[in-house]
């Protein structure tokens, strides 16, 4: 075709065809670049079209016609691998903790299965890159939450050294974790064309081959078996959790799943086993809180189980299974159920299902106690111009929304004590922050700050003899006569978990609403209270917009986000905004009320403060439960008992009608 200017394939490969950096952080196996002959699963990229304009590349991508042998069924469902026993497909990723004690003690034994589906990672900017060969090697552009998975991934595909590439990062459109190791699958496909035409290519992926050859949220299940006393105390649990891999075991979360699943509760009976379940679909990735989303969940789901059975209110089995050592949240749950009134609207609720056949609501509690790890590397430099005293910081960490250079500006600005006008964040880059560790897990902006502050102390021990010699001076005066000394007015800091920061946790409530029509499934969120744990914010309208956003994201995961896949061919069929839903502006809570927990510092955060970026995502199970209280109102008006049955997530809008139990049947004039 006319335009067309090149089509590469893994023969064209000068390196190693795969994009993933064996022995990074989870990085365990290669994942190819091009597909070199066996298919893993359908969407695998196996070549790149190179054109004048991206339209053309897309039509020309269209002509490219493959010839399959040894067709077989793909594995796509999770449950029919786990069913099968197949030993390749599964394996055990974390041992329980505890051995299974106190069977005997149970007066009542509970079983249960509850399974939860996937997420696209729904940022504005899809994947894409820009790669420009220069003198010295090539500079990238990468839409990527790591610089140093990257640099690596091309320097082993090309075969050049890692110092010939430069990475550079202004902001991402959006990551949460699709932009992690993902994102060197097109990193290096744009390097690898820019290196073999000695030419810039700007490589931008469309939606459809974006959602069709990038791995998204796990999928999970967990089935358990739970004693209880007559009080809904747990005596024991067995609890066998399932995580859908995709076609590689790179990026597991199961490690997190344990930990975070304990939240506020006495974990000591509990034996958890999680297993790894490889299926035939694309390789899944972290999105945003791995594996404490889908712990919290389990747990939450497990006592809402229980207070069924036994016929209690679920906030009672809570607090009957909290932590006796920690009356933390036990007091933040009392103060949001005072703030949100919830007693009174619980009463209302009750009433107003009482009066109503077709439309039902439902109220329901979450707390959390989410554990905070430090880990990792952010390095950040920090150079003051003498002549204006404006300052410069670069740091490790990837803006992607979360408002990290706010944060590290303000901590700049704080510590030098100028006006935050001053300060200038560039953008992140591979020279300055060598060997970086991804941005994920909300600990970059903890961290980049952090070194940051001890950038700018340094730097004011520096430049205090320079003050010395000066009566009140101004910050420029200062820094001019810093410079006329010729003191170094640039500092770098390395964070890592040897620096004062040290792991903490982050407490939180949520209290949520919901009116459900019957006759069609569709439902209302009436009202969210959320008091969130931030110790002394250093941004409050950031942490603000963290909770309301990672809350939202929720939603659109326990309620709308549905992916289905072709059992015949693993083809993903929603794979577009037409069949594929995250919420929209309809879809957010009517009444949403965000509360920042009051005068609680955090002795081992950045200034006394606490990290926001995910925890408030693990809350937002809420929903499902609210909506099951109004489903179990509904399926008594329809002649069913009062009883626990199977409602698994999605809710979407359709599963919402068939649970309600909705039918001709109970018509009537």
């Amino acid at each position: 075709m006319q335009g067309v200017v090149a089509f590469l394939s893994a023969k064209d490969i000068p390196g190693k065809n795969s994009f993933i950096p064996v022995g990074l952080i989870a990085m365990i196996e290669d994942e190819e670049l091009f597909c070199s002959g066996n298919i893993k699963y359908a969407g695998q990229p196996f070549g790149l079209v190179l054109a004048d304009t991206q339209n053309l590349a897309h039509q020309a991508a269209l002509k490219v016609k493959v010839e399959y042998s040894n067709v077989q069924k793909p594995h796509v469902d999770m449950r029919e691998v786990i069913a099968s026993g197949d030993k390749t497909r599964i394996k055990v990723e974390v041992e329980p903790q505890h051995k299974v004690q106190g069977e005997t003690e149970a007066a009542h034994v509970i079983k249960g299965s509850f399974d939860i589906g996937s997420q696209y990672h729904y940022t504005m900017e899809t994947q894409s890159c820009v790669c420009i060969p220069t003198e010295d090697g090539i500079d990238v552009y990468p839409a990527s939450q790591w610089m140093d998975c990257v640099q690596i991934s091309i320097s082993q595909v090309l075969n050049i050294p890692e110092n010939s590439i430069n990475i550079n990062v202004r902001r991402l459109g959006g990551g949460y974790g699709a932009k992690i190791s993902r994102s060197a699958l097109i990193a290096t496909s744009c390097a690898l064309a820019a290196h073999k035409l000695h030419r810039p290519v700007r490589f931008v992926m469309n939606l459809e081959t974006n959602m069709a050859a990038i791995g998204k949220r796990y999928r999970s299940a967990v089935d358990y078996e739970v004693g209880t006393d007559d009080d809904g105390k747990i005596q024991y649990m067995k609890a066998n959790i399932y995580e859908d891999a995709g076609s590689s075991w790179n990026e597991s979360a199961s490690f997190a799943i344990p930990e975070h699943m304990k939240s506020c509760y006495d974990a000591s009976t509990w034996a958890v086993t999680i297993f790894g379940v490889r299926t035939d679909t694309a390789s899944n990735s972290y999105c945003r809180a791995p594996g404490s989303t889908e712990g919290l969940t389990f747990i939450e789901n497990i006592m809402e189980h229980i207070a069924k059975v036994l016929q209690k209110d679920p906030i009672t089995i809570r607090i009957k299974n909290l932590k006796q050592d920690d009356s933390t949240i036990l007091n933040m749950m009392y103060d949001l159920k005072v703030t949100a009134q919830y007693e009174e609207r619980k009463r209302n609720v009750e009433e107003f299902n009482r009066e109503q056949r077709w439309r039902k609501k439902g109220i329901a509690v979450v707390p959390m106690t989410y554990t905070f790890a430090v880990w990792g590397n952010f390095a950040v430099l920090v150079s003051i111009y003498a002549r204006d005293g404006t300052v410069a910081v670069t740091h490790g960490g990837i803006e992607m929304g979360q408002g990290i250079n706010t944060k590290v500006a303000q901590v700049v600005a704080y510590t030098l004590n100028i006006a935050l006008e001053l300060v200038s964040v560039k953008p992140s880059n591979n020279l300055t922050a060598p060997n970086g560790m991804v941005t994920g897990g909300s600990m970059t902006s903890d961290a980049c700050a952090y070194a940051a502050m001890l950038c700018c102390k340094e730097l004011l021990k520096r430049m205090e003899p320079a003050k010395q010699s000066l009566k009140n001076p101004t910050w420029q005066q200062w820094t001019q006569a810093a410079y006329e000394q010729n003191i170094d007015l640039c500092a770098t800091h390395m964070f890592t978990p040897k620096d004062d920061l040290k792991p903490y946790n982050i407490y939180g409530v949520t209290i949520a609403e919901v009116e459900v029509d019957l006759l069609t499934g569709q439902h209302q969120i009436l009202r969210v209270d959320i008091l969130e744990d931030a110790g002394e914010s250093l941004s409050p309208e950031v942490d603000i917009g963290q909770v309301e956003g990672a809350f939202v994201m929720g939603l659109g995961y326990w309620l709308m986000e549905y992916l289905t896949f072709d059992p015949e061919t693993g083809q993903l069929l929603t794979n577009r905004t037409w069949n594929y839903k995250p919420p929209g502006v309809k879809d957010i809570p009517i009444d949403f009320r965000i509360y920042l927990r009051k005068k609680a510092p955090n002795p081992f955060g950045v200034l006394r403060s606490k990290a926001t970026g995910e925890p408030p995502l693990c809350m937002s199970c809420v929903i499902l439960f609210a909506l099951r209280n109004a489903l179990s109102a509904a399926r008594q008006d329809a002649g069913k008992p009062d009883e626990w049955y199977p409602m698994n997530a999605p809710a979407t809008t359709e599963n919402i009608f068939l649970t309600s139990l909705t039918n001709i049947d109970l018509f009537s004039l």
